[in-house]
């Protein structure tokens, strides 16, 4: 686990030192993920499939908690 700890903190110093130090305190433009998608993935259908995803865990914490709140409005955003 130290192992993987020490990766990742390696992998995020070497985005830090990839962006300006403008983009820095803009904000992050870039973040690592863990996903199920391949490199090269069409934008659009990257962006549908996060969506789908973020979605079944939405509906599935909801169905856990017993809440009847409505989904994330970034549905309405990406239909």
């Amino acid at each position: 686990m130290l192992r993987g700890k020490r990766d990742a903190e390696a992998a995020l110093k070497k985005l830090e030192d990839f962006q300006s130090s403008m983009e820095q305190h803009q904000g992050w433009r870039y973040f690592i993920e863990k996903s199920r998608l391949k490199a090269g993935t069409d934008p659009a259908e990257a962006t549908h499939l996060r969506q789908s995803d973020l979605e079944a865990r939405e509906a599935k914490a909801l169905q856990e908690s017993g809440s009847t709140t409505e989904l994330s409005p970034l549905k309405q955003s990406f239909g």
